[in-house]
């Protein structure tokens, strides 16, 4: 996907079509309900994320204020991928 996104974005920079993607973590759905909160425990955010967290991300890639990406891995899984946090 993130090599796709980069090419894409390559091959249609001069028709002004910004390419990127979103790379969610977990999500707070129906589906996640009855896993549990173990994983909690690694998320440096210390929860999952939210179907809106998502949305706002896809609004702000959809609007002009973004009118200068492309190409780019947008990651929103609140920070698991910087790393698990020490325990307190």
């Amino acid at each position: 996907m993130r090599g796709m996104t980069k090419c894409a974005a390559l091959e249609f920079a001069r028709d002004a079509i910004r390419v990127n993607s979103v790379h969610p973590g977990s999500v707070d759905t129906e589906m996640l309900a009855d896993a549990g909160t173990a994983d909690l425990l690694s998320i440096p955010l210390g929860r999952l994320a939210r179907s809106e967290d998502i949305a706002k991300l896809v609004l702000y890639l959809a609007s002009d204020a973004s009118s200068y990406c492309t190409g780019s891995e947008f990651v929103i899984d609140g920070g698991l991928m910087a790393g698990i946090p020490k325990p307190a």
